[in-house]
């Protein structure tokens, strides 16, 4: 049976669903979870949500946002990689929540088997130009410590963290490459979601501030800011990688917003005290203004937005010196040096001059780096990692994965170069954040990071690939 997705009430229902008040829901469920403790109560909504999605929307695109914040909902006291029995376990939740999501799976599977205009056939057969460059890598993934003797031990577990990363890299870029309306899609779809993302860590921060004591004798205390899906570089990498989305709306009348919710969002950065997110979210902040300034003369209208930026920065600098100095102490007694990160990048680099070809596996063989997670059934599947991208991919992989890697980058590269233009530019940034921050951390091979990436890209390919005509 066909169902008719113009009809009352599916025109209301997608009408919402296009809308700033379809974030302000998702976002709400987020905050619900994450500062209340209520997954158990905002997960299945979630969940239902994509259901009718995937039942009643006209497209699948709405589904982005909801993993996006699915994500990073989480509350401190449901760290699946700290607590074994969150809502998150078979013991506590897990089942219950599991039955909501087959829900999804299931309507999902419907909806790209019997949609006429973008299902079966057509779903598969749509062309995607990283695809091939994805499933490379994912391959080389699995393949990975073939030589090294982990197999014996680990080779279940390497292909099962082999197949989250596959998910995570490609997953959402192959599900909204083929299953949307591009040519019905809003075009500032991609901003509104980042936006949704930033203001929920936003608030996120603020609750882990005010519940963590998180400012003692006037300095913040950089080891207390958790939360329950990861901890402060988590928090300053997901933030740095939406920071330029906003950007995107600066040629429309929410300018303004635009690059109110960009200055939050860098401020809520700083607070986050991670040192590698902060350094490159600075950059990727001076560099999205400078291209919203390029992309549109209703951007560099906004005199009182611009004056406004430039007398607070002064304001901080000549009047709360001294007070931001005492507040960041942390920062500047921590440095930029990490004697830690040194000594897992040079043990990293041995493992992979032990097993040159194919690496070590996600499981390290002689060295296991630091690694947040508690949890045993959270670790077992999570591997530890090396800190650092092509540290990772040689020691995992070796030249292999590398190899595979630098085809999906030029593949990347490619795409951003055709048809080039600043509104690209300014989604490449994300994209960028991401790459520069995982130079110090592992944000490439976790899950919530890679995920909007796999979005951006999708968004880049099929929708901003034709220029957009300029105010």
């Amino acid at each position: 049976m066909r169902i008719n997705r113009a009809a009352l009430p599916f025109e209301w229902l997608n009408k919402f669903l296009y809308s700033p008040w379809y974030f302000l829901f998702l976002g709400g469920l987020t905050v619900l979870s994450n500062v209340f403790c209520m997954e158990l109560y905002a997960y299945p909504v979630l969940l239902l949500t994509g259901v009718c999605v995937c039942l009643f929307g006209r497209d699948l695109l709405p589904v982005f946002p909801i993993f996006a914040c699915g994500y990073i909902s989480p509350s401190v006291g449901n760290n699946p990689g700290l607590n074994e029995d969150s809502v998150f376990s078979l013991s506590g939740g897990g089942i219950y929540l599991a039955i909501f999501l087959s829900l999804l799976v299931a309507s999902l599977i419907y909806r790209l088997v019997t949609d006429p205009d973008f299902g079966g056939k057509k779903f598969l057969q749509k062309k995607r130009v990283l695809l091939s460059g994805m499933l490379v890598l994912a391959i080389t993934y699995a393949i990975s410590g073939l030589t090294s003797g982990q197999w014996e031990e680990y080779g279940l577990r390497n292909l099962l963290f082999a197949g989250i990363q596959l998910v995570a890299i490609a997953g959402l870029y192959y599900l909204l490459s083929g299953a949307v309306r591009w040519e019905m899609a809003p075009r500032e779809y991609l901003a509104w979601t980042g936006i949704c993302v930033g203001y929920v860590l936003l608030v996120e921060m603020l609750n882990i501030y005010i519940t963590n004591d998180a400012i003692v004798d006037g300095s913040i205390r950089r080891d207390v800011l958790n939360t329950g899906w990861g901890h402060y570089n988590s928090i300053g990498a997901l933030l740095t990688i939406v920071l330029p989305l906003p950007f995107l709306l600066t040629d429309t009348r929410h300018a303004k917003f635009a690059y109110l919710s960009v200055l939050l969002f860098y401020i809520t950065l700083v607070f986050t005290c991670s040192r590698g997110s902060i350094l490159v979210g600075t950059g990727i902040y001076g560099l999205g203004y400078i291209l919203s300034l390029v992309h549109s003369r209703h951007a560099r209208r906004q005199f009182l937005v611009h004056i406004g930026m430039v007398a607070l920065a002064v304001f901080a600098v000549v009047f709360l010196r001294e007070k931001l100095l005492q507040l960041f102490i942390s920062l500047k007694n921590a440095g930029l040096s990490s004697p830690e990160r040194m000594e897992t990048y040079h043990e990293g680099i041995n493992q992979f001059l032990k097993y040159p070809v194919f690496g070590g596996s996600f499981f390290p063989v002689d060295f296991w780096p630091y690694a947040w997670a508690t949890a045993d059934t959270f670790a077992t599947l999570f591997p530890p990692r090396w800190h650092n991208t092509f540290v990772q991919l040689l020691a995992t992989g070796g030249v292999v994965c590398l190899a595979a890697y630098l085809l999906h980058r030029a593949q990347t590269v490619m795409l951003f170069a055709k048809n080039c233009t600043t509104e690209k530019l300014i989604a490449g940034l994300s994209v960028l954040a991401l790459l520069m921050a995982s130079m110090v951390d592992c944000h490439f091979f976790n899950v919530g990071p890679v995920l909007t990436y796999s979005a951006v890209l999708a968004f880049v390919e099929c929708q901003l690939n034709e220029p957009k005509k300029l105010k």
